[in-house]
């Protein structure tokens, strides 16, 4: 039975250094429906494929749901304000704000960590993210991530960006930065990375931290990049910005910590017979829909979040995807299979300029995606599966920040 919708999808700038994810306004009624439960595998027959084939992307009231459910360990994120115009903290999970809610929740083992922002301050302004000891006596804590400007990664086409880089240093494990074993004294601070960010820059970073006790992370803008400056204004209040709240109409931006930071799991697919094609749900979500039918939610609940901040991780920026596609033939002839990657989200004319740049390893190969609302899909492989036989496709990849929500995976058997 297929599991269909109508996705609302975050638009982004077309400007590149005024590059700003924008949310699309409903144009009638919105219902919501409650979680969905995945199981690790799904299987997909026969009469699930559509009979021939299909040049652009499969219509979303026939994309089939991706096997596999949420998984990895809780994500912090900061992508709310996305711009910010002052100085003061962007995000904290040390206490509850008058301003902004929240409330304390200390982290530890290891906790990935994703930023998203844009300087609309006038000047140039330093970003940096923080990790702090409450405890009354001393932890340690590792850590290893990247983060970028478009300053110094110009977005400029496929393969280029700072959210592009981000995603390609941890799909590679060549992190720009890392620390081991490092020890925090009691009600100390850390600077785990500092930027300069240019007025009118985007900043993209992703870390994973490790702390052996609770601990709380920040990040901070300053105007002169001092520690010091920063852990003060880490105490503070928050810096000024353009807060993006969920609403029934609205996604929201993402602030807080969430309850996961991927999705693993395979799709046992049966290939039929003759030349057909299928569609699968990837990175979706179930909050808005038309007519009453829903796209897989593939998002994950927060877990403690500032209160002006999304439910969920709409767009599940600096999530990992490690998947496969488990195809058997059945046949008494060999099937060409070819793959596709694709965005839901397509219109006339290319605005935003693109929907997706990012990179993606298939089968242990790099493949660079890039898709725009004119070019929604792009060729990733074609296999010969034998009579009889199997054969897996693997993908792995970090969502980037600065695409559209909303994707899709599409086999075509001849």
């Amino acid at each position: 039975m297929k599991k269909v919708t109508f996705v609302l999808t975050l638009v982004l700038s077309t400007l590149f250094l005024n590059a700003c994810h924008q949310e699309e306004q409903l144009q009638q009624e919105i219902n919501e429906q409650p979680d969905a439960q995945h199981n690790l595998r799904m299987a997909v027959s026969q009469s699930d494929w559509t009979a021939g084939s299909i040049s652009g992307i499969v219509p979303q009231d026939q994309l089939e749901d991706l096997g596999g459910g949420l998984s990895g360990n809780k994500i912090w994120k900061s992508n709310n304000p996305e711009i910010f115009r002052g100085t003061g903290w962007l995000m904290q999970n040390s206490r509850t704000d008058a301003t902004r809610g929240g409330a304390a929740y200390p982290v530890s083992g290891t906790i990935p960590v994703y930023l998203f922002h844009i300087n609309q301050s006038g000047s140039q302004k330093y970003l940096h993210v923080l990790v702090t000891n409450p405890n009354a006596s001393s932890i340690t804590i590792s850590g290893k991530g990247s983060m970028y400007t478009n300053s110094e990664k110009p977005l400029q086409g496929t393969g280029t960006g700072q959210s592009f880089h981000v995603a390609k240093d941890w799909l590679n494990n060549t992190p720009r930065t890392s620390f081991s074993n490092v020890t925090l004294n009691s009600y100390k601070a850390y600077e785990v990375a500092k930027l300069p960010v240019p007025n009118g820059n985007m900043i993209d970073g992703r870390f994973e931290i490790t702390a052996s006790a609770g601990a709380y992370v920040y990040t901070v803008v300053t105007s002169n990049g001092s520690l010091t400056d920063a852990i003060n204004k880490s105490q503070g209040g928050p810096a000024t910005g353009d807060i993006y709240s969920p609403n029934p109409n609205a996604y929201g931006r993402e602030a807080g910590v969430y309850a996961n930071s991927g999705w693993e799991g395979s799709t046992d697919i049966t290939l039929p017979a003759s030349q057909s094609y299928i569609g699968f749900a990837l990175n979706t979500s179930s909050k808005f829909a038309f007519n009453g039918v829903y796209l897989q939610d593939q998002n994950a609940p927060s877990v403690v979040r500032l209160s002006d901040s999304a439910e969920k991780t709409y767009g599940n920026y600096g999530h990992q995807y490690d998947i496969t596609l488990a195809m058997h033939n059945p046949n008494s002839t060999a099937k060409q299979v070819t793959l596709y990657f694709a965005s839901n989200y397509t219109n006339s004319v290319n605005s935003p300029s693109f929907t997706y740049n990012g990179p993606l390893k298939m089968n242990g190969v790099v493949k660079n995606i890039y898709t725009t609302p004119t070019a929604p899909r792009q060729w990733l492989a074609t296999w010969n599966v034998p009579a009889g036989g199997n054969f897996n496709g693997n993908l792995d990849f970090y969502i980037p920040g600065l695409i559209t929500t909303g994707q899709q995976l599409i086999l075509q058997v001849n």
